[in-house]
C-alpha cells in the first residue's frame, strides 16, 4: 500500500470540512461574478439555455429543436431554469456548484500527495482560475461533466492508494462507471476517459487476485452502468416513436461533420496549447518531485493523456474543449505548488488576472446584457418568428420569439462543417425558413470564414428584396451585430 505523506497538524482550519467548501465557493465566485447575468458569453451555451428553458413549454429536444449533444445536458439547463427563472443567470449559478464541486475533488485527490495544506489549495484554486482561460466562465458541457468525472477518479485513486478497503472495489467501481455514464450524457467526449477507467478498474481487480470470473461479471457489470444512463435515453426515445431520431443526432451526425480545414484547426490547437502550457509546466514540475507514488503518478499522467486524446478524436481544439485537462494537470501540479511558494503564488496571481482580463475583453468584443437589450429593442413584436443566421441564439430566449424551424444553432445551417450532417439540405430549410418571413433576421459582420455560402446567399437575396437595416450594434472594434427588419408588406 502507498502510504500518503502526514498531513501538517498546522493545517488552517479555513482549509478543512465546510469552510474549505466556503473558500472554495468564494473564490469561483469571485473568479467568476464578471459573467453573471450576462445572456451572451458563449454561443454554445446560449442555445443549451434555449433548449432547457423551451423543454419547460413542452419542447422535446432532437425532435423539436435539433443537436447533437446528449439529453442530460438539456435536463440540466432546464432544471436550473426551473429553479431559478428562464434567465441566464440560473444556468451560471448551476455551472457555480458543479465548478466547486469539481475544486472540492481536485483538492481531495491533491492531498494526498503534499506535505502541507497549501499545495491542495492552490490546485483546487488552479482548477477554478484556469476555466476563465478555456472559455469555462460560464456553463459549458465540460465545465460540468469535470464533477462527475473527477468523482470516478476519486473513488478509483482511493482504490490505487489502498486508503479504501479492498473489499469496495465492486461498490466503488460500480459507482465510479455510473458516474461516467451520467458524464457521458451530458458530453460524449468522456468516453475515452470512461474506457481508460474502466481498464483501471480491470487492472486492479486482476492485481489483487480476483478470480477470472469472477473480474469478467464485475467487468459486465461496470461496463453496464456506464451505458446504463445512454440507454434509458434512447430507450425513452424508442418508446415515443423516436429511437432513430435519437440514434441519428447522437451518434450517426458526428461522424457526419466535414473536418475543420486544416489552417484553422492547427491556429486552434496552437492558441490551446499556448494558453494551458503554464499549467503544463507547473504539472512536469509537480511529475518530478513525486516519489515513490508510482500508480497514483501513472494513473493521473494518463488520465491527462487520454483527455487530450479525445479531443484529437474529436478533432477539435476550440478553446473549451481543453476544460478536461485541468484537473490531473492540476492534481500533478500539486507537489510542485506546495513547496515552490514563488511559484505557485506567481502562477495563482497570473490565472486570475489574466482571467478577469479575457473575460472582460471578451465582453466588450462580443457583447453583454446591453447589447441584448438594444438588439430586443430594434427587433420588437415578433409573431412570425426571429431568424439568427449568424449571431445570438439568446435572442430565441430573450425576445421570447416563436421559433422557426427545429435547426436553430447557427453554426448549423450557417456553417460549411455541418453541411452533410444534419438530415437535410441546410439551403433547402434557409430557403424554407425565409419563405415564412420572418419578422427579424439577425447576422453578423465581418463575415464568418467558415459560413455556408448557399444559405448566406439566400438570406442575402431576401434581406435585399424584403428587409432594411434596423440596428447596426458594435461590439469590440469592428465586430458588428446586425438586426434586420421585415418591411411592411404593401
Amino acid at each position: 500500500m502507498i502510504v500518503a505523506p502526514p498531513f501538517a497538524p498546522s493545517q488552517p482550519a479555513w482549509t478543512r470540512g465546510w469552510r474549505l467548501f466556503l473558500l472554495l465557493l468564494l473564490m469561483a465566485t469571485l473568479a467568476r461574478a464578471q459573467t453573471f447575468g450576462n445572456p451572451v458569453i458563449e454561443f454554445d451555451e446560449q442555445f443549451y439555455r434555449l433548449i432547457g428553458e423551451r423543454m419547460l413549454h413542452g419542447t422535446v429536444p432532437f425532435i423539436d429543436i435539433w443537436d447533437r449533444k446528449p439529453i442530460g445536458l438539456f435536463l440540466l439547463y432546464a432544471l436550473a431554469a426551473a429553479v431559478g427563472g428562464e434567465q441566464a443567470l440560473s444556468y451560471q449559478l448551476m455551472a457555480l456548484v458543479f465548478v466547486v464541486g469539481t475544486a472540492w475533488l481536485v483538492h481531495a485527490m491533491a492531498r494526498p500527495l503534499c506535505a502541507t495544506w497549501r499545495g491542495p489549495l492552490i490546485a483546487a484554486a488552479l482548477s477554478i482560475l484556469w476555466l476563465n482561460l478555456l472559455q469555462g466562465e460560464g456553463g459549458q458541457a465540460s465545465v460540468l461533466t469535470a464533477w462527475p468525472i473527477c468523482g470516478a477518479a476519486f473513488l478509483l485513486l482511493r482504490q490505487i492508494e489502498g486508503t479504501a478497503p479492498r473489499a469496495r472495489l465492486a461498490r466503488d467501481g460500480a459507482l465510479a462507471m455510473l458516474l461516467i455514464g451520467l458524464a457521458a450524457q451530458i458530453k460524449y467526449t468522456v468516453l475515452l476517459e470512461g474506457i481508460y477507467f474502466g481498464l483501471v478498474l480491470l487492472g486492479l481487480g486482476w492485481w489483487r487476485g480476483l478470480h477470472l470470473a469472477r473480474l469478467a461479471l464485475l467487468g459486465m457489470l461496470w461496463a453496464a452502468l456506464a451505458v446504463l444512463p445512454t440507454a434509458i435515453a434512447w430507450g425513452a426515445y424508442a418508446s415515443i416513436g423516436h429511437g432513430e431520431t435519437w440514434l441519428f443526432a447522437n451518434i450517426t451526425s458526428i461522424f457526419l461533420r466535414t473536418p475543420m480545414p486544416l489552417p484553422d484547426l492547427l491556429g486552434e490547437l496552437a492558441g490551446g496549447i499556448a494558453t494551458i502550457l503554464l499549467l503544463l509546466i507547473a504539472a512536469a514540475l509537480g511529475w518530478l518531485r513525486m516519489r515513490g507514488r508510482g500508480p497514483v503518478q501513472r494513473f493521473i499522467g494518463i488520465w491527462a493523456l487520454v483527455a487530450f486524446a479525445s479531443m484529437v478524436l474529436m478533432r477539435s481544439f476550440s478553446p473549451h474543449y481543453f476544460i478536461p485537462l485541468i484537473p490531473p494537470l492540476a492534481i500533478l501540479a500539486a507537489p510542485a505548488l506546495d513547496v515552490m511558494r514563488r511559484f505557485a503564488i506567481g502562477v495563482t496571481a497570473l490565472a486570475a488576472i489574466v482571467g478577469q482580463i479575457l473575460m472582460g475583453f471578451f465582453i466588450w468584443s462580443k457583447g453583454d446584457r446591453e447589447t441584448v437589450d438594444h438588439m430586443v429593442a430594434a427587433i420588437g413584436p415578433a409573431p412570425r418568428c426571429i431568424f439568427v443566421l449568424d449571431g445570438f441564439p439568446a435572442l430565441y430566449s430573450e425576445t421570447r420569439s416563436c421559433l422557426p424551424g427545429r435547426y436553430l444553432f447557427p453554426g448549423h445551417l450557417n456553417g460549411i462543417m455541418e453541411a452533410t450532417s444534419l438530415g437535410v439540405d441546410p439551403v433547402a430549410e434557409v430557403e424554407r425558413i425565409m419563405a415564412t418571413r420572418p419578422d427579424a433576421v439577425i447576422t453578423d459582420w465581418p463575415l464568418w470564414s467558415l459560413r455556408n455560402l448557399g444559405s448566406n446567399a439566400v438570406v442575402d437575396r431576401e434581406l435585399k428584396a424584403h428587409y432594411y437595416l434596423a440596428l447596426k450594434e458594435e461590439t469590440g472594434k469592428g465586430r458588428f451585430r446586425m438586426v434586420w427588419r421585415r418591411k411592411p408588406d404593401r
